[in-house]
């Protein structure tokens, strides 16, 4: 019967009806799934960039300041580098951080002087070039660095010009860098003050030897392990001490961009908000058209509770037929929401200013699960709550309804 009901014409008042359920399901559907798409395209475009800067894990001395100034680890330690073959773990590399004063002409800027290992990962700067190329590990002896674009523009310098550090500890020191590469990744807090640069050089201005650092930065494989990957590195290094009387401290990304992923739980919250409106749209309009449905087969109502037809089997028939326009409103959204956030993917149509949002576009990220989690999630909701509309077939009485019209 439902089958029929849904091959049958309808009047037109129904017919509309119908019509204007599945557009409602189906952009809530789209709006969801787009949502969901921007969500996950933030948060990890987000993670990435705030890992590539300071990675999963940190470890570092104790006793370093906050304020750039830190105090020697050494590399000959029993996690380094053997803590790569834990499972989860795909890599740990040791860094230096030394403040510095950038100077050219009359600009000057305050910056903070990464060091890295000719073995560092430089997958993340590399993705983010956008003049020159990625080289600090120079054998032809020239001093190289790369900076960010908003270093770049302040002090009015571009690839293959010299650029002037100057070192404040006693005795003042300064050192002469030529621009190899200028990046820039969008999180304005970080691009206005890391420059990179060899790891010796920084080395040797701390009058330190080849064996002693900053700290290690540890990446691992799920970001999603997060935590349980910080208790494993606090576990191999956070509760030594070493002979000089020195402990090590642990930290992950969160625990040093508390601001950033706070930030990102608040979208989150957002999110949910949204899911939750365009159900309650979805669920308004179908319920209408299903009342609408109801009212205009009162009279075959009347004639099968005539021939004795119970009210659940006649409000099944009426499910049934809603379901139907659901599934079509489901499909048609999913179509619209692939299409969108596929467009949106490769060719970045929808800009945003990266100095509020941390990146100059909005990031769309396709992914199955959440695709059919909605799809899965609606059919479900809506399944149980348009039982409260089809009720309506219970207050009809045949000898009222038979021949209504």
């Amino acid at each position: 019967m439902a089958k029929r009901l849904i091959s049958a014409s309808g009047g037109k008042i129904s017919s509309s009806a119908v019509k204007i359920a599945v557009i409602s399901v189906a952009l809530s559907v789209a709006v969801m799934l787009i949502s969901m798409a921007v969500i996950i395209g933030f948060k990890n475009e987000i993670i990435n960039k705030a890992v590539g800067f300071s990675s999963c894990i940190n470890i570092v001395n104790r006793e370093s300041a906050e304020n750039l100034e830190t105090k020697p680890v050494s590399l000959e330690q029993d996690f380094y580098p053997s803590i790569e073959n834990e499972n989860g773990i795909s890599k740990i590399q040791p860094y230096i951080i030394k403040p510095a004063v950038f100077k050219s002409g009359t600009q000057i800027s305050g910056v903070a002087l990464k060091g890295i290992s000719k073995d560092y990962d430089k997958c993340f700067f590399e993705r983010n070039m956008t003049d020159g190329v990625f080289q600090v590990n120079d054998t032809t002896g020239g001093k190289k660095i790369v900076i960010s674009q908003k270093m770049a523009d302040l002090l009015r310098v571009n690839v293959g010009d010299d650029l002037i550090a100057y070192f404040i500890q006693n005795p003042l020191r300064m050192r002469k860098f030529i621009i190899s590469g200028i990046y820039s990744t969008g999180l304005e807090e970080y691009d206005k003050l890391v420059a990179i640069v060899d790891m010796a050089e920084l080395q040797k201005l701390n009058s330190w030897t080849k064996n002693q650092v900053t700290g290690f930065e540890v990446m691992i494989d799920d970001f999603s392990r997060l935590d349980e990957m910080t208790e494993l590195v606090r576990d191999y290094a956070g509760y030594k001490i070493n002979e000089d009387g020195s402990m090590l401290k642990i930290s992950s990304v969160k625990d040093n961009n508390r601001q950033l992923f706070d930030w990102i739980t608040l979208t989150e919250m957002n999110v949910w908000v949204i899911l939750a409106i365009m159900f309650f749209v979805a669920f308004v309009n179908m319920s209408t058209a299903l009342l609408i449905i109801i009212f205009e087969k009162a009279s075959m109502i009347g004639l099968m509770k005539a021939i004795g037809s119970t009210n659940w089997l006649i409000r099944k028939v009426f499910i049934l037929q809603s379901l139907y326009i659901l599934f079509r409103g489901i499909i048609i959204g999913n179509v619209i929401a692939l299409i969108i956030i596929l467009l949106q993917y490769y060719f970045h149509l929808i800009p945003l200013d990266a100095t509020s949002y941390y990146v100059d576009y909005v990031p769309a990220e396709f992914q199955l699960w959440y695709f059919i989690a909605i799809d899965i999630a609606t059919i479900l909701i809506m399944s149980v709550m348009l039982v409260i509309p089809s009720l309506a077939v219970s207050k009809m009485q045949p000898a009222k309804v038979i021949g209504f019209k």
